[in-house]
């Protein structure tokens, strides 16, 4: 019979994401130190998360029928917010450390990317009780998207992140059901003295959506940092010419009121829909924006928020293609607001690299901070057996400038520079080649001359950062994107950073005015960087190593 053991140490629970393996009941048989037994049957559930308690120190050993392991870590104990949660080996019941785990030529050394499998919209971002808390939309079972759970992390720093246990699943109901899919879609966090209120769509509906979809809006409580409970509905019905999309709620609160924002489509046009607390619930105002660009099914993942002196309402694009070929971009407006409605004054893209999705803000300590999905919408993923479909973008802080949002890295960032490899003031640069891949450039220009920056190289193919007739513009010759262009729309770029990690690049021009995220998977850990300048262009060129953010995890 198949078994594993392992030690668990000071924690207090073991949490496994278990899958059944044939039609017939499967069953899970924890035996403690002391030949106690705790027996779970799958029974009419296809997968669940299993979750048994430790309730004494020492060696357990695990013995299964009929059922697979995906994931499986301790949780639970003392200090839980430091340390975080345990991985385990689902096959032996060793205890994984994560700094081997990440470092495969797929993986992200820096950017947080979850433990494995799917990840997509980041959630509930905010200061809670001493930490920056990051949930996450998530697959545990598999590299691609299916019935939606909360993943967490902490940190406080924004950068070093630890593991927490899952806070959210999907309805008891899909756990047997194949032809329906749903579960804990997107959300976002407001906190309240001694508690964070998630605010956050349940999904049910049959695999191809359309009006027997149903999606409505649910808040839960955090009392702890760690553990979500007391969800209940708050939000029930749609307004009357909403359509099935209905979703992402983002709450803010503005001159002590407390609105809501939803993504969705109102009479066929998408809209983001305004809400405002009253009497202790959610009446629906009006559209706060509508957009007439033809393609688009509807907003996801809306966010609305003031920033130095202007309103900022942003939205994504579903299924809308540009005259690019830019698939599912993000979109900000800027301008006023009136209690009701947005002006808009100024729009712009979040990102003109079009990896980045359902970007979500929160405000700590005088900061507007963002993150975004790094998506794939393109098909360039590279599944392997121990890999990530998805990531996150670095942390951003926002600013207006001239009526512009900026967005450029936070500075936390910049403390993991390592070490400086590569300088050069006004000279031709060789090709520099960077031991880890994982690599920040900076560039200094002095003048608009066309420029051509290989960001990275496998074989025939390379990604590229080129100016060419006034456009700075990513390039990838990746067959999957070649016919895709990914320009921005700064006409004077006087400084370059790059933030380079393996399968994704961040760049920033002039200090946050354009930034583009673009994903290029390599097999090597061997980074690659020419450039080639016109002569007198170039001021000043740097390359440094970077940290990565999982060394000092075991």
């Amino acid at each position: 019979m198949w078994m594993l053991e392992f030690d668990n140490g000071e924690y207090e629970s073991v949490c496994i994401f278990a899958e059944k393996t044939d039609d017939r009941d499967g069953w899970i048989c924890l035996e403690g130190p002391g030949g106690k037994e705790q027996q779970v049957h799958m029974n009419d559930d296809w997968y669940r998360l299993v979750q048994l308690a430790l309730p004494e120190k020492g060696i357990y050993r695990i013995s299964r029928k009929g059922v697979s392991f995906t994931q499986m870590y301790l949780s639970g104990g003392p200090d839980l917010m430091d340390k975080g949660i345990r991985f385990l080996d689902p096959d032996s019941g060793d205890e994984m450390e994560l700094g081997k785990w990440y470092d495969t030529s797929v993986r992200e050394q820096y950017h947080f990317n979850p433990f494995m499998n799917w990840v997509n919209d980041p959630n509930g971002l905010c200061w809670f009780k001493g930490y920056y808390h990051l949930f996450y939309q998530s697959n545990p079972f598999g590299q691609e998207w299916n019935d939606m759970y909360w993943g967490h992390a902490v940190s406080r720093d924004l950068i070093h992140w630890t593991h927490m246990p899952y806070v959210l699943e999907p309805q008891p109901d899909l756990w047997r059901d194949k032809e329906h899919k749903g579960g804990a879609f997107s959300g976002s966090a407001q906190v309240e003295g001694e508690q964070m209120h998630l605010y956050l769509t349940r999904h049910h509906g049959p695999q191809e959506d359309g009006e027997e979809t149903r999606e409505w809006q649910t808040e839960a409580v955090c009392w702890d940092g760690i553990h979500v409970e007391k969800e209940r509905p708050c939000i029930t019905e749609r307004p009357e010419g909403a359509s099935f999309d209905f979703r992402d709620p983002k709450v803010q609160r503005i001159e002590g009121m407390d609105y809501m924002v939803l993504g969705s489509s109102l009479d066929g046009v998408p809209s983001i829909l305004l809400y405002v607390r009253e009497n202790g619930a959610w009446s629906f105002k009006g559209p706060l924006l509508q957009e007439h660009e033809p393609g688009i099914r509807t907003f996801e993942c809306p966010d609305f928020f003031e920033l130095d002196g202007k309103y900022v309402a942003a939205g994504a694009w579903m299924c809308h293609r540009d005259e690019a070929g830019r698939y599912q971009m993000t979109r900000c407006y800027t301008g006023t607001f009136d209690g009701g409605r947005f002006k808009t004054e100024h729009q712009q893209w979040y990102d003109f690299g079009s990896n980045f999705y359902a970007v979500q803000s929160f405000e700590h300590g005088g900061r507007r901070i963002a993150i975004g999905w790094i998506s794939d919408f393109y098909g360039e993923h590279r599944v392997k057996p121990t890999g990530a479909c998805g990531s996150f973008s670095l942390p951003r802080e926002l600013h207006m400038e001239q009526g512009r949002l900026f967005t450029e890295p936070v500075k936390e960032c910049y403390g993991l520079l390592k070490e400086r490899i590569f300088a050069v003031s006004g000279q031709e640069v060789p090709p520099v080649i960077v031991p880890g891949n994982s690599f920040f450039v900076k560039i200094k220009l002095g003048d608009d001359r066309d420029f051509l920056v290989t960001l990275a190289r496998e074989g025939d193919d390379a990604l590229y950062l080129e100016r060419k007739n006034g456009v700075t513009s990513l390039v990838s010759t990746r067959k999957e994107v070649s016919e895709v262009r990914f320009p921005s729309d700064v006409s004077t770029v006087r400084y370059v950073e790059i933030f380079m990690d393996r399968r994704v690049a961040e760049v920033y021009l002039n200090h946050g005015e354009a930034a583009g995220t673009k994903l290029f998977y390599q097999e090597s850990t061997r980074g690659h960087l020419e450039a080639d300048f016109a002569a007198g262009s170039l001021k000043r060129l740097e390359v440094w190593t970077m940290e990565s953010i999982w060394n000092h995890k075991s």
